[in-house]
């Protein structure tokens, strides 16, 4: 019996093919090894170190700003010199009378620009901290250390800072400060931090209620929030001066995105929040404006809260 081939009856039969030679082979299982080949190995490329950029420094304008700081405090420091030194030779009287004067409003200032330093201060020293204990392999020492010159400024708003110096004292590891701080420290600020951007929500949302002009609301909405910033600032234990008011309100912008953005950002970011204050949701729904100003304003706060906070 043949196999059926297509084709024609009198077309010639092809030849027949060789049928494959089957060999048997062992069944051996298969090892793990090394393929040997006679390929070159691949040349080793040169480590790409990237090169840090270079430092700008001073731009034009701050090289003018700069220029216009000497001018005005050295133009002042000479015309008071000369103002004191004419009063001296018109009357001796006179003449001490306007160097106390002089000294003392010029020591009122240095001592202002010391504090504002010194504040300015306290809140690098927060970034510091923040940048070390994200660091891998922080000894613990050192994670200590400046955990504990930060909790002498906030042991003023916690229940037991006796304790919480002894937990950190009893911490072992790096990750073990982190989560202290995070447990007994953090988690307490920002829990009352969230108080205070309620409560300031809530004054807000009722200012902007009641005030019929559109630019006052605007208004009003911006110093409730600036009053909010200096209220955050004192929880954490920074002293709420002019730069560090400015320098949370650009990290505060760094870390929401944009505290003005739109709406929809703002509802999502606080969407709970209408809902756990049923006397504020009513205004909210009187006033459209005065809810969304309240997402806002809670908004800031709990981006003020995270830029003052180590962790």
């Amino acid at each position: 019996m043949t196999a059926f081939q297509p084709g024609f009856v009198g077309d010639t039969k092809p030849p027949d093919l060789p049928r494959p030679v089957l060999t048997e082979t062992a069944d051996e299982p298969l090892n793990p090894g090394f393929i040997e080949t006679t390929s070159a190995p691949p040349k080793a490329m040169p480590a790409v170190v990237p090169a840090p950029l270079p430092n700008p420094g001073l731009g034009a304008l701050g090289w003018i700003g700069t220029g216009l700081g000497i001018l005005v405090v050295g133009g002042s420091l000479l015309s008071l010199i000369g103002f004191v030194a004419d009063q001296m030779a018109r009357s001796l009287v006179l003449g001490w009378a306007s160097l106390g004067v002089v000294a003392a409003g010029v020591t009122a200032v240095v001592w202002g620009a010391g504090r504002e330093v010194r504040a300015y201060r306290r809140l690098k020293r927060v970034d510091v901290l923040r940048a070390r204990l994200r660091q891998p392999g922080l000894p613990v020492e050192s994670a200590r250390a400046e955990s504990a010159a930060w909790l002498r400024t906030v042991s003023h708003t916690l229940s037991d800072p006796d304790s919480v110096r002894l937990a950190l004292n009893g911490c072992g590891t790096a990750e073990e400060v982190r989560a202290m701080l995070a447990h007994r420290v953090v988690e307490p600020l920002r829990d009352q931090a969230g108080a205070l951007a309620t409560r300031a929500a809530s004054q807000g949302a009722a200012m902007v209620a009641i005030i019929p002009s559109p630019a006052l609301e605007g208004l009003a909405a911006g110093l409730r929030s600036l009053k909010l910033i200096r209220e955050i600032a004192a929880l954490y234990g920074l002293r709420p001066s002019l730069t560090v008011t400015l320098g949370l309100a650009r990290r505060a912008a760094v870390t929401a995105a944009s505290v003005y953005g739109v709406n929809e950002i703002a509802a999502s970011a606080a969407a709970h929040f209408l809902a756990d204050a049923p006397v504020l949701r009513s205004i909210a729904s009187a006033a459209p404006g005065a809810g969304i100003t309240a997402r806002r304003i809670y908004l800031l706060g709990r981006s003020v809260a995270e830029a003052c906070s180590p962790l």
